[in-house]
């Protein structure tokens, strides 16, 4: 089968949008060095799914798929034709995206704009042309996404629209609350309030850090914090608000299952260092809280801040995160 056949008539994989011709920028292409941890095996269980699913000239709709890395995988792993819709709401992601994957005739793009005047995203069918809503697609994926979409049920409603009969939704998250959590185990998200107060009591008691001790007993500007916080890294919600959820968009639930995945410690220490910011603000303060950016010094101090209080939560070596897959027709 020719890729031509693949891709509808009149659909560009790679759209004629602002985005598209802006150079890649330095936080997407750190985050997609991600890829590169031991902890984003992950994603090797909807590979194998997808890989076992898909069939010469099937679709299917990356949804959120960020700078590429799970069509990457797959496209490395399928060896029939298939097309791969990459949509996601950040411009930034998807330059890297296309830099990595332009080339390749599998591979589709599309950005999910920011309805401001609705305070909302785009759905699927307003981001995606006629020509492909009109055929379809014949499976989804949502990978270590589905926990950040703030319109749930609406997102869920979009997928279940423009899927074919037949065509199957993949979800997983690693911050999904699961119910009789193993021993031991975290959900992943979870780890940062637990390292926020590991760095709370290293600044209480290691002098090098005495010049934050002032903000913890700041009840106004911890709240400040905390949320902020929050807005980085949701709190978990419960399994059964997704599973509600996909059911209210005409979904029925074919398969939930939990996997633990040993994530590394330096590598997570590495990864939420680039987001610093809403991990440990309050370590010489944020710029959308105290209105002036925190120094250079400071932030020096928060990252060897951060890097204490993940070893003194976790030690040196690894932990276990729980993630769940979900599949749903």
């Amino acid at each position: 089968m020719a890729l031509r056949d693949v891709w509808p008539a009149g659909f560009h994989r790679v759209p004629d949008d602002e985005w598209v011709a802006q150079p890649p920028e330095t936080l997407a292409l750190t985050y997609d060095t991600v890829q590169d941890h031991g902890w984003y095996r992950n994603l090797d269980p909807t590979i194998e799914r997808l890989t076992e699913t898909l069939r010469p000239g099937d679709i299917l709709l990356d949804y959120s798929g960020g700078t590429g890395i799970l069509a990457e995988r797959l496209l490395a792993r399928v060896g029939s034709e298939i097309g791969i819709l990459i949509v996601d709401a950040s411009p930034k992601f998807l330059r890297v995206a296309l830099d990595k994957l332009g080339a390749d005739e599998r591979v589709g793009f599309r950005l999910i704009r920011y309805l401001k005047d609705e305070r909302r995203l785009q759905t699927v069918q307003e981001a995606v042309e006629t020509p492909l809503l009109e055929r379809g697609v014949d499976a989804v994926s949502s990978t270590n996404a589905i926990h950040l979409y703030y319109d749930l049920e609406d997102t869920l409603r979009s997928w279940r629209a423009v899927l074919r009969s037949g065509g199957t939704a993949f979800v997983q998250s690693g911050n999904i609350g699961v119910p009789d959590l193993p021993d031991g185990s975290w959900i992943i998200d979870e780890t940062v309030e637990a390292i926020n107060d590991a760095a709370s009591e290293l600044v209480r008691t290691d002098d090098r850090y005495a010049a934050y001790r002032s903000g913890l007993d700041d009840e106004a500007r911890r709240t400040a914090y905390a949320e902020l916080r929050r807005k980085f890294f949701l709190p978990v919600r419960p399994l059964a608000h997704y599973l509600d959820a996909l059911e209210a968009a005409g979904f029925g639930i074919d398969r939930v299952e939990h996997r633990t995945v040993a994530a590394d410690t330096a590598e997570w220490t590495a990864f939420l260092s680039a987001y610093h910011e809403g991990v440990l603000g309050w370590v010489g303060g944020s710029e959308r809280i105290e209105g002036v950016p925190p120094t250079e010094a400071a932030v020096v101090d928060r990252l060897r801040l951060l890097r204490e209080s993940v070893d003194r939560v976790f030690g040196t070596g690894s932990f276990d995160a729980v993630w769940t897959y979900i599949e749903a027709s």
